[in-house]
């Protein structure tokens, strides 16, 4: 069996696997495999200096577009009889344990990014930059609002 690239969606893998394009699928699958492209690009766009930070929310998101577009590959392949029902279950577990090892990759690029931002943003005077409340007035960030 092929290896999944860490940076390749399951539905990739699927796809990949058994030659198909996106056209050969129903127009339900090919509306989320366009939201999940949108998705994607839209987290790519708002990335900085190659810093790619995900929200539990948005990891969420793209995991269930993932889950969903592999349903409707494992319909097509069931319906043009390419696999049987067994078959498909077997892979659909398969898959939700790459698409596990994929969360994961993605949680550790994340916790990395996330380690290296602060380290590089954080400052010798930390007291100018609190964002607490103090009981004399407001303190956001570098502004005094006293």
């Amino acid at each position: 069996m092929s290896e999944l690239n860490p940076r390749e969606l399951p539905h990739e893998f699927l796809l990949r696997k058994y030659g198909l394009s996106i056209n050969q699928l129903s127009n339900h699958t090919k509306q989320l495999k366009t939201d999940l492209d949108k998705t994607l690009r839209l987290i790519l766009s708002k990335s900085t200096n190659g810093n790619i930070n995900i929200t539990a929310t948005t990891q969420s998101k793209i995991e269930t577009y993932d889950r969903y577009i592999c349903d409707g590959i494992f319909e097509f392949l069931e319906t043009n009889d390419v696999i049987t029902e067994s078959q498909s279950d077997t892979e659909e577990k398969q898959m939700d344990n790459k698409r596990d090892e994929v969360v994961e990759k993605m949680e550790d690029s994340t916790t990395s990014n996330t380690t290296s931002n602060t380290t590089s943003t954080s400052t010798p005077n930390q007291n100018t930059t609190s964002t607490s409340t103090n009981s004399g007035g407001a303190k956001i960030g570098f502004w005094d609002w006293n």
